[in-house]
C-alpha cells in the first residue's frame, strides 16, 4: 500500500469483501487451488510451509498494508504456502478477476505489485542461502534487521518491533534449534543490542545489529 499513489490506493481499498479471522485461522492453505488475494487491514499473519518431511517452517510475517496470496492470482498455480492469522486479522478478500482488472486499469499499481513480489523472492533467496550456513547469531541478526526495516517503530529506547514473534518463531525463521536461538538472544542482551519481552523486541543499537548481520565466521 505504501508504494501506491492515492488514486489506485483508494481503488484497491474498494475491492473485495472485508473479512475477520481469529488467531490461528487460515486465510490461505498450502496446495489449495483457490486464487483470492488478501489485503491486510489489521493484525499480523504468519506465512508457513510444510516440507516433504512433514516439518512446518515459518517463512515470513505480514501485516497491515501487505498483500498475501497474490502469486496464485498471477500464475493460477496452487498455493505455495499457508497464511495463518497470528492475531485477530481484518482483511479484504479480493477475487482474482477483480485483482487482475485493477492491475490492468492501474499500470503503476501493477509495477508496485511486481516490485513487492520481487522483494519477497529476493528475501526468500537470501534466506535460503544463509539458513544452515551462517552462524546462528548472524542469522538471527539478519532476520531482525529485515523485520526492523519493515515493521520497526522508533522510540526513545531504540527501534521497537511490535510483532507477535516468539523465540520459537525466530528459531523457525533461522532454521536453528530453540536453545541456539535462546543463547544468541542472551548474547545480544548482554551486549546491550537487544531487549526482549513477551512478543516484543527493542533494538537499542541498530548499527551493531547490522554489523553482526553481515559478519562471517564464528560458531553455530
Amino acid at each position: 500500500m505504501a508504494d501506491l499513489a492515492p488514486a489506485p490506493r483508494q481503488a484497491l481499498l474498494r475491492l473485495g469483501t472485508l473479512r475477520q479471522y481469529g488467531p490461528h485461522e487460515a486465510l490461505v492453505l498450502q496446495g489449495h487451488l483457490d486464487d483470492e488475494v488478501y489485503l491486510l487491514a489489521k493484525g499480523y499473519v504468519r506465512v508457513v510451509g510444510d516440507t516433504a518431511s512433514g516439518r512446518t517452517v515459518l517463512l515470513a510475517l505480514r501485516t497491515r498494508g501487505d498483500l498475501v496470496g497474490e502469486l496464485a492470482a498471477l500464475d493460477e498455480g496452487p498455493r505455495s504456502a499457508s497464511v495463518l492469522a497470528a492475531t485477530p486479522v481484518l482483511a479484504r478478500s479480493i477475487s482474482r478477476y477483480e485483482f487482475l482488472r485493477f492491475l490492468r486499469a492501474h499500470p503503476d499499481a501493477a509495477e508496485a505489485v511486481q516490485r513487492s513480489v520481487t522483494r519477497k523472492l529476493r528475501m526468500a533467496t537470501r534466506h535460503r542461502m544463509e539458513t544452515g550456513s551462517a552462524p546462528v547469531l548472524v542469522r538471527i541478526c539478519g532476520i531482525l534487521e529485515g523485520l526492523v526495516a519493515t515493521y520497526g517503530r522508533r522510540t526513545d529506547q531504540g527501534v521497537q518491533l511490535d510483532v507477535p514473534l516468539s523465540q520459537l518463531d525466530l528459531a523457525m525463521l533461522a532454521g536453528a534449534s530453540l536453545p541456539s536461538v535462546q543463547r544468541a538472544a542472551a548474547d545480544l542482551r548482554r551486549r546491550g543490542i537487544l531487549s526482549t519481552g513477551y512478543l516484543r523486541l527493542v533494538v537499542h543499537d541498530l548499527d551493531a545489529l547490522r554489523a553482526l548481520a553481515h559478519a562471517a565466521g564464528g560458531e553455530n
